[in-house]
């Protein structure tokens, strides 16, 4: 497997600024995510978030990823406490695609993936007709072993992409399907939050997804949508989907066996006009967010902000406890 570029160890170098409480960094060797450290352990962040909310949008729009370090969020209440100081409307996990627990309002652990196994590099709820413009994590307690949060810039992601597969994707977009049976992937119940059809049907008529009950409890989802996105503050392209994460060919190939048709799968992406993305297709997308991606050792207390669309984000396995929280807005 390619080595990532730019695979760092947790020591900042490269000072951009400093004044007497908080200081910005970069990791070595590395122009993401932009650090911002307490100089004074513990320093108000709520303070400098409200001190400096002018630059903060500006370099997160910029940057697309700012980590703070050393301010001591190291709680489930203060996360929220924090998050909630921004005016975007913190969401609910909607039109899930993985099992979410709710610690507090509108605080989810990261995810309840299995501790042994990747989560691939995907973009939040990209799929979703309304689909979050910023995630934030927060590192309550880091694992003993791994258990990175790897990012990746999705401008550089789409830059790697050959100029074949972009004007495939930026013509066709995606088409994405969904069967919900609860039993290789999630119920539509814990996908939609409900048990009433008739909202779920309410739903997805008003996000203009095809829907079709099979038998009592199978729903099964269709709906298309852009591969390639403009940022809407910088008007930059980016690659935002999840045509590589719901795609059968990132499957394990016992899940493949153990079903007698593509229909039966949880999930799968296609190019918008309905026809297959190529395993080879796969491949050379899982390549670009390969060189794109970097990795950082998470310490206790670090906030992660993610511009959901410049940003992609995924998950090492790991061994020991460890806890990471999210939001998104």
């Amino acid at each position: 497997m390619i080595n990532r570029i730019n695979k760092i160890k947790n020591q900042e170098v490269k000072k951009v600024n400093l004044n007497e409480d908080v200081s910005e960094t970069f990791f070595q060797d590395t122009k993401f995510p932009l650090v911002f450290k307490s100089v004074v352990s513990g320093y108000d962040l709520k303070k400098w978030l409200t001190d400096n909310n002018e630059k903060f949008e500006k370099e997160l729009s910029s940057y697309g990823a700012l980590l703070f370090r050393d301010f001591k969020i190291n709680t489930v209440e203060k996360f929220q406490d924090l998050i909630r100081l921004f005016p975007k409307k913190l969401l609910e996990y909607k039109f899930r695609s993985s099992p979410r627990f709710e610690l507090i309002e509108n605080v989810y652990v990261s995810t309840t993936y299995p501790e042994e196994l990747s989560i691939n590099m995907h973009s939040e709820n990209s799929y979703a007709v309304n689909h979050p413009e910023r995630i934030i994590f927060c590192c309550i307690t880091p694992s003993e072993y791994k258990g990175e949060t790897p990012i990746a810039d999705n401008r550089l992601v789409l830059s790697f992409l050959s100029e074949k597969l972009r004007n495939k994707f930026l013509e066709k977009g995606i088409l994405y399907r969904r069967s919900l049976k609860g039993v290789l992937g999630l119920s539509w119940q814990e996908v939609f939050q409900t048990s009433d059809k008739s909202e779920v049907e309410k739903e997805c008529e008003l996000s203009n997804i095809t829907f079709e009950w099979v038998g009592e409890n199978e729903l099964v989802l269709s709906w298309k949508k852009k591969a390639i996105w403009n940022h809407p503050i910088t008007n930059e392209l980016v690659w935002f989907n999840h045509g590589m994460f719901f795609n059968k060919h990132m499957l394990h190939e016992e899940i493949l066996k153990s079903v007698q048709s593509d229909d039966e799968l949880p999930n799968n992406t296609f190019f918008g006009d309905g026809t297959e993305i190529s395993k080879e297709e796969i491949e050379e997308i899982k390549l670009a967010y390969a060189k794109a991606t970097i990795e950082f050792k998470w310490e206790k207390g670090d906030v992660l902000f993610l511009d959901n669309l410049l940003f992609s984000h995924g998950r090492n396995p790991y061994k020991g406890e460890r806890k990471i929280i999210v939001s998104i807005a």
